[in-house]
């Protein structure tokens, strides 16, 4: 297997732990956990359009009312079943959008023709992003983005990495595959104990 691809695998892997979560508290620390290895390896956290995401789940939720009351507003009722369904679901997107970034931060690559075209929007997707955060000012919009192409296309002599240079990396192989391991081992474990009452499901 590539070193470029375990990442990949990873979070193949580790996508049934999190979308099959029961425990409201495990799925919490799972958002945390991804979040932090998305973080740590170079993606941005940012609070605004999660805590927007987290509203707007939970506040559709509320339209189906059920569990303990909590309180009303006019004569639409506020429960808590409809509150910590709708955060479940949040978090549950939440982790499922930091594990996508995980698992492309090594630029995975693919065999044959399909599979180079893939790994190209994967790389031309990394560079796009990552040249727009380094843009200042973002106004106006079309300017700034007239930047980032040109930014872009005058790195797209640097063609994605070759098959050839990845070879450099094989060295790191294990390290990753134990690494990548115990990643797996935290997210599944986290899924056991909510699948066992042992975390809280709320």
């Amino acid at each position: 297997m590539k070193v470029a691809n375990i990442r990949l695998v990873m979070g193949l892997v580790a996508l049934p732990a999190i979308l099959l979560q029961k425990s409201f508290i495990g799925i919490i620390i799972q958002a945390t956990y991804v979040i932090l290895l998305a973080t740590s390896h170079g993606r941005r956290f940012k609070i605004i359009p999660n805590l927007i995401l987290l509203f707007s789940v939970s506040s559709a939720h509320l339209l189906q009312p059920h569990g303990l009351h909590l309180f009303s507003i006019g004569r639409f009722p506020i429960t808590a079943g409809a509150l910590t369904l709708g955060a479940h679901k949040a978090c549950t997107l939440i982790a499922l959008l930091y594990l996508s970034h995980y698992m492309v931060t090594a630029r995975p690559q693919f065999p044959g023709k399909l599979g180079k075209l893939i790994s190209m929007q994967f790389y031309y997707f990394e560079r796009i992003t990552t040249t727009w955060q380094t843009i200042t000012p973002k106004r106006p919009v079309i300017k700034a983005i007239d930047q980032v192409l040109l930014n872009v296309s005058g790195s797209s002599l640097e063609s994605p990495p070759h098959p050839s240079k990845q070879a450099a990396r094989e060295d790191h192989l294990v390290k990753d595959l134990i690494s990548n391991g115990v990643h797996l081992v935290i997210l599944w474990g986290l899924f056991l104990l909510g699948s066992l009452a042992i975390l809280p499901v709320i």
